[in-house]
């Protein structure tokens, strides 16, 4: 049957088969493009902020035990911290007892002496 077909013919038909697989490229570099932006908009987003009020942890026998507020950018609060609100920093410092690290002396940013 192909032999039938004229050279003018034949071209028509390779024409139409390249034109079908260009549409199918297309798509696969379009849908390769939209999961590129994708994954770099998820990169771009900003990590949380930093605490501004740290309350560092101490492991004990019977399990963890609140040591010292710190503000949100003291290297000395160690590893074990948890995020504290300024109301509950000043909570802490007032009521609950807990100290002011010597250090970074979120005591005086809180107006606390």
């Amino acid at each position: 049957m192909s032999d039938n077909l004229s050279r003018l013919d034949r071209l028509r038909i390779v024409r139409e088969w390249q034109a079908h697989q260009l549409g199918r490229t297309d798509r696969t570099i379009a849908e390769l493009e939209e999961r590129d932006a994708a994954a770099a908009r998820a990169a771009h987003v900003l990590p949380p902020p930093a605490p501004s009020w740290k309350l560092s942890v101490l492991r004990v026998s019977g399990g963890a035990q609140a040591d010292a507020v710190h503000t949100g950018d003291c290297g000395m609060s160690g590893k074990r911290t948890q995020a504290m609100t300024r109301e509950q920093a000043l909570r802490a410092l007032t009521e609950g007892g807990i100290t002011a690290c010597p250090y970074c002396r979120p005591d005086r940013e809180l107006g606390v002496l």
